[in-house]
């Protein structure tokens, strides 16, 4: 189902996904530059989330440039953020700091994988 939201393909390329806040803090800048190279991988990226207009921009080029490897969804979505932790084999949240953090235990919760920083309450509620 979300693939089919996301409009990719349900083949065994595996997906990672954000839900987060376009800010300085979560550090989704850090992935602009990854983007390019996720079909090499492979791997597929859906971030869902809203802020820094700059940055945002940013993704939509990406998401035009590498349709087959990354989707943008700007704004916040309920259902689709829960269809993201649900659907998604990597959770990614590269904050680059987080006095406690919600989304990576919701990812757990849902079966997804974490990838996180090695940053204050992402420490503490992620175990290697």
């Amino acid at each position: 189902m979300l693939l089919e939201q996301l409009g990719l393909p349900d083949d065994a390329v595996p997906v990672a996904a954000v839900v987060t806040r376009l800010t300085y803090q979560k550090g989704i800048d850090l992935l602009v530059p990854l983007v390019p190279l996720l079909s090499q991988i492979p791997m597929r990226l859906a971030l869902l989330g809203s802020g820094d207009t700059t940055l945002a921009g940013q993704l939509h080029d990406l998401a035009a440039l590498h349709p087959d490897s990354f989707r943008f969804v700007e704004g916040y979505d309920e259902a689709l953020s829960h269809q993201l932790f649900a659907g998604a084999d990597l959770y990614v949240m590269p904050s680059r700091f987080e006095p406690c953090g919600l989304t990576q235990m919701q990812a757990m919760r849902y079966g997804a994988v974490p990838v996180v920083t090695a940053t204050g309450g992402l420490v503490d509620t992620v175990v290697d």
